[in-house]
Formats: structure tokens, C-alpha cells, sequence
């Protein structure tokens, strides 16, 4: 993957019911500013969890973005390996979610509806496309 367009998401699949019409709102906003997603492919059979290709994953993102919503421990868990690398890190959460350890609490995105997350992730990858301009 191409680490200059690519970015990593964090988010709850299987718990949150709305999580298919989440991704297309996010798939669709990082094409529309020409970046690229990558979300975990979990497999239930499969409990092991690979750290190390995920420390990879994100390191070789431009970012990672940790949507909150229902507060999953695993979620959390994956949060604090990107923030314990160094890894920017974008928080978004529906409102009303109670944030716990992060140490980016007082940057979280609260979005209403799937509407405002489509807003919420466009001025994102604005914001990293202005910021990916200027290191150039």
C-alpha cells in the first residue's frame, strides 16, 4: 500500500450495526480526496491477534482513524498500539459515547448522524491533504 494515499481504520464491524453503511461513508469520503482505506480483515475462527503486522499496518499509514463508538475494548486496544508507535491519530465517536484512555481526549470528532461523519471525515482528509501539501 501506498503509504503517501492509505490510512488505517479503527472501528467496531461485527458489534455496531450500522458498520457497513460506516465504511462505505468512509470509503467513499477517502475517494473522493483521493486516499485509499485499509480496515483489519477479523476472522472470528481465528482468535489470534497479529500485533505485528498491525504495528505494521500502521506504520505505514498516514494516519490512523479511531472511531469510538460503543466503546469496545478492542478498539481501545488497537488505539493505544497506534499511539504508543508515535502514529497520528484521528478520534471520532457518535455523541453521547464515553470516552475512556486516550491521549487524544480532547480532539475526538463527535458526529450526530451518518451524514455529520461524512462531514466530520471530509474536513479530516482535507486537513491531511493541506498538511501532506505542505511537507512536500
Amino acid at each position: 500500500m501506498n503509504k503517501q494515499s492509505y490510512f488505517y481504520v479503527i472501528m467496531p464491524l461485527d458489534s455496531d450495526n450500522k458498520s457497513s453503511e460506516k465504511v462505505d461513508v468512509i470509503r467513499d469520503s477517502a475517494h473522493e480526496h483521493e486516499f485509499t482505506t485499509h480496515f483489519p480483515n477479523y476472522k472470528k475462527d481465528l482468535p489470534d491477534f497479529d500485533l505485528q503486522s498491525t504495528i505494521e499496518d500502521f506504520q505505514n499509514a498516514l494516519f490512523v482513524l479511531a472511531d469510538l463508538t460503543l466503546e469496545r475494548p478492542s478498539c481501545y486496544y488497537e488505539l493505544g498500539i497506534a499511539e504508543a508507535i508515535g502514529a497520528t491519530v484521528y478520534l471520532v465517536a457518535a455523541e453521547g459515547t464515553d470516552i475512556h484512555q486516550t491521549s487524544h481526549r480532547t480532539g475526538i470528532y463527535f458526529y450526530r448522524n451518518l451524514e455529520h461523519l461524512r462531514e466530520v471525515i471530509s474536513n479530516i482528509l482535507t486537513r491531511e491533504k493541506i498538511s501532506k501539501k505542505a511537507t512536500l
